[in-house]
């Protein structure tokens, strides 16, 4: 990419291209198994020893030699579960074992109880199934054999898993720190009445719980629409000890008289890479890098805030973290049709999306602007359409990005 942003609208896939080139992996650390939850594993796991160590027994009943024939047989000890005692079996012995016991010699198998009677100090076999009701030592995993690559998002049950065989600190990314600033004077709180020119911030609880549903804390202020106030706010966040690994500021991304995101940025040593794109909402997009933080300016109006943290932030979000996959549109068919109406820009449409018998149907929600909201009632993708005056039909092909929890 060109160290200085381009004199000509970004399109989707330069500004992907952009953050890729630019976003770099945040340091991994080791840290214990509950911490590790959501975080993208950095090394390879393997497995330390064989899975499981030793012939277990399946279900509780008599473990006796594999070559076992006979019928009646003596009763010569009990295992439970944790108990290890190595015991060679004769013909016409049996062992009574616990579901989990691990077995005292190789070339065992297991008889239900269902499938026993008692007879004394003796057992009975009633009936031999096929099954030798043993888990066998190493039938899950060798060791050495890899259980889990580098770029996992560590869930519930791969965090078990590691528990499992002693990785107990697994090296994973470190969490970014995010900063986020809203610009506007009249924005007012959620819970206060707008006054005349008024209107209630939401792009605060959009961006906030936006990483909530990543597990990711954001540090959030409000400052005043004006260029020393914004400068004012950013310098202690920028140098400090631990200043953000990435920034964004909300509203001031245009190029209006009172639109003080680039220039500011400019000011605290940021490279401006990114100023406006070819897609709506979201066109007046900032993307600015420094050694150590990547910045957005996103525009102020919410929907277009919604796209750009739901496409561009989450891009640049997976790239910090480590992440293997990188930001994929599905493949969808439109429900309806779609008429581009000759605007030369791509539009990325709040949509929903479900399977159907053909593939997943994808049905576009309207919006009168980039600062209504209430298609986001159901919309669980943004769908990409092209620009132009050519209609799509209902099931023309479509890319969507779902909008995942």
């Amino acid at each position: 990419m060109p160290t200085q942003p381009s004199a000509h609208p970004a399109t989707v896939e330069q500004v992907l291209a952009c953050l890729a080139a630019h976003v770099a992996p945040l340091p991994a650390e080791a840290v214990p198994l509950p911490r590790a939850l959501g975080r993208v594993l950095r090394e390879r796991v393997t497995a330390p020893e064989d899975q499981p160590p030793f012939d277990v027994a399946a279900m509780d009943g008599y473990a006796m030699r594999e070559d076992e024939t006979g019928e009646l047989l003596q009763v010569v000890g009990a295992r439970r579960a944790g108990d290890w005692q190595p015991q060679e079996l004769q013909p016409g012995q049996a062992l009574q074992v616990a579901t989990g016991a691990a077995l005292p010699a190789p070339g065992l198998r297991v008889i239900p109880r269902e499938d026993l009677e008692p007879a004394g100090e003796k057992i009975r076999v009633l009936r031999r199934s096929p099954k030798t009701w043993v888990r066998r030592r190493g039938e899950n995993v060798r060791a050495g054999q890899e259980l889990l690559p580098p770029g996992v998002v560590l869930r519930h049950g791969q965090l078990a898993l590691l528990a499992s065989v002693g990785c107990v600190t697994p090296v994973v990314t470190r969490l970014p720190r995010l900063a986020h600033l809203v610009t506007g004077n009249e924005l007012v709180r959620p819970e206060q009445t707008p006054g005349p020119g008024q209107i209630r911030d939401s792009n605060s609880t959009l961006v906030q719980t936006f990483f909530a549903e990543l597990g990711l804390p954001v540090q959030s202020q409000r400052v005043g629409e004006e260029e020393a106030a914004l400068r004012a706010a950013l310098e202690p966040i920028l140098t400090a000890a631990t200043p953000p690994d990435l920034l964004l500021i909300s509203g001031g991304a245009s190029v209006g008289d009172h639109d003080f995101t680039r220039p500011v940025l400019e000011q605290l040593g940021f490279r401006l890479l990114i100023q406006r794109t070819a897609a709506r909402p979201g066109r007046p997009l900032v993307f600015a890098v420094r050694p150590g933080t990547v910045a957005f300016g996103l525009p102020g109006n919410p929907l277009a805030h919604f796209v750009c943290l739901n496409l561009y932030v989450r891009a640049a979000l997976q790239r910090l973290l480590a992440q293997s996959a990188s930001p994929v549109f599905w493949p969808g068919r439109l429900a309806a049709p779609f008429n581009p109406g000759g605007s030369p820009w791509e539009t990325l449409c709040p949509a929903t999306w479900q399977p159907q018998a053909d593939g997943l149907q994808v049905t576009l929600l309207p919006w009168q602007s980039s600062g209504d909201l209430t298609p986001l009632r159901y919309a669980n993708a943004v769908a990409r359409l092209p620009g132009g005056q050519t209609p799509l039909p209902a099931g023309a092909p479509v890319a969507f990005i779902p909008i995942l929890p």
